[in-house]
Parts: C-alpha cells; structure tokens; sequence
C-alpha cells in the first residue's frame, strides 16, 4: 500500500496509524452511511434484550446463516387490483368455499361470534380475501422480509418496520419457533388471517389453548381476527374496524361486508 507519496507502510503500521486517528477523534468516514443498517439492526436488538430475551438468543438470531435481505423493490407496496379481487371472492366458486370453509370449522366460527360478536361470515371473508383460505398465505420468510425493510426503508419509516421486527422475534423466541420457518407476505403479514407480529402479540387468541397461537390454524386464527375486529369498534363502526384491519378504508372493507352478505343469502 503507498501512501504518502513514495513512502511504503506495512499493513501493521496503517492500522496502527488507523487506531491513533480513532483514538484522536479523526474521522475518516461517515459511520452513519457505512452503519445505518446495523444501527437499525441493532435497536432491535436493544428492544429485545430490554423486554428480557436472552442476549445470546437475539444474537445467534441475527447470525443465522438464512438471514437475508429481498430486494427494496420486491418487499414494497403493490397497489391491489379491487376490480379482481371482487370478481373472484363473489364467483359462484368462492362463495361455496366459504360456505364450506365454515361448516368445516363450525364450532370454532361459533364460538368466536359468540365471544366477540363478529359474525362468521364476515370471518370467512376475511380468510377469503386474505389467503383463500390458507391457499395463499405468502411464500416469503416472514422474517427476511421485515429485516429487508427495516435495512432499507427511509429514514422517517424505518422504526415501523423495526417494531414488526422486534414483535416476530419476541413471538418466536417465547413461543421456541423457528422464526425463519414463518412464511407469509411480502408485507410481513402472516397466517390464514395475515396478522402483522405486533397484532398477533395484541389481539392474537390461543383458540385450542395448546400455549402457542399458530395463526396458521383455524383455531386459533379465527378467533384472533374476530378479537381484533372487537377491540376496534366492530360494535360501533365495522366499516372502519375493517379498515383498521387492512390499513385502509379503499376497498377493502366494502368487499368484505359484501362478501358475508353473499354467504347468507
């Protein structure tokens, strides 16, 4: 390496000259760009550790070989087509998956309008539009995907997506699941109700009281979309209350409500 002209220096000297500057408070780069993503990374870490996780834990997590970042691109909003999506939920053939989806699980929808006053069919929608009933619950490491958007989201966004983050891995770390065997959307969101992390540690119900709530089944699904309706005014405004499920009053909602209207009739 030259440095200074014709002068040569041994790699040992360099970061000896190296610690000397940083020892002097000489900075050479901006640790903000080079650091930003593990300053993120790290946070989450601090959040985990604070809420009592086992430090080792959170940073073997973190060095799991599987760890990885999708392209910004692939793990950033897409516009839905409503347009599709109600032609497909009011077919003849999803109306009679929903009516089947909820004698097969009679007990369960039963029990969760009684406990919460959401009735069965708008449940059903919500399974319906959400992953087809458990066809389509997402292929993307539930996992990856948050890390991917907390390292590359803008600085005013980042923190979300870091508590989604922080959510999934206190989820998986208490309940002893593999937090890279979780898959579901883009978004983060999973399960056959498609909850983000934070949801399902708020209004999320162990439905078969097994002491782990597996979105992934009926169980315990079911009754946790109804509990999250009730905690957010189903009573008064179920409008709104589905659009506090989705994130938006834009479709949504409306087809839904529409979509329970046609299991009934």
């Amino acid at each position: 390496m030259k440095v200074l002209g014709n002068n040569r220096f041994s790699i040992k000297s360099f970061l000896r000259i190296l610690t000397l500057c940083i020892v002097a408070g000489v900075v050479l780069v901006r640790p903000s760009i080079l650091l930003a993503a593990d300053t993120r990374i790290d946070y989450v870490k601090r959040q985990l550790i604070s809420a009592g996780i086992n430090t080792t834990l959170v940073n073997a997590l973190f060095a799991d070989k599987r760890l990885k970042s999708y392209p910004i691109k692939s793990v950033s909003y897409k516009q839905p087509n409503w347009s599709a999506v109600e032609k497909k939920l009011f077919s003849q053939n999803s109306i009679q998956a929903g009516l089947n989806y909820i004698v097969s699980n009679k007990t369960i929808f039963d029990k969760a309008e009684q406990d919460f006053g959401v009735p069965k069919g708008v449940l059903a929608g919500i399974i319906a539009i959400e992953t087809d009933f458990g066809k389509n619950s997402g292929s993307y490491s539930t996992f990856n995907a948050l890390y991917s958007r907390v390292k590359q989201w803008p600085t005013a966004r980042w923190k979300a997506q870091a508590n989604e983050l922080t959510a999934l891995s206190k989820y998986c770390l208490n309940s002893k699941i593999d937090c890279f065997g979780i898959k579901g959307s883009y978004a983060g969101a999973f399960g056959l109700v498609q909850f983000m992390p934070s949801s399902l540690l708020a209004y999320g119900v162990d439905g078969d009281n097994d002491r782990i709530i597996d979105l992934s089944k009926p169980a315990d699904a079911i009754p946790s979309a109804a509990n999250f309706l009730k905690s957010h005014g189903w009573q008064q405004n179920q409008l709104l209350a589905l659009a506090h499920y989705y994130g938006s009053s834009v479709g949504y909602p409306g087809i839904v409500l529409t979509y329970a209207s046609l299991l009934t009739k």
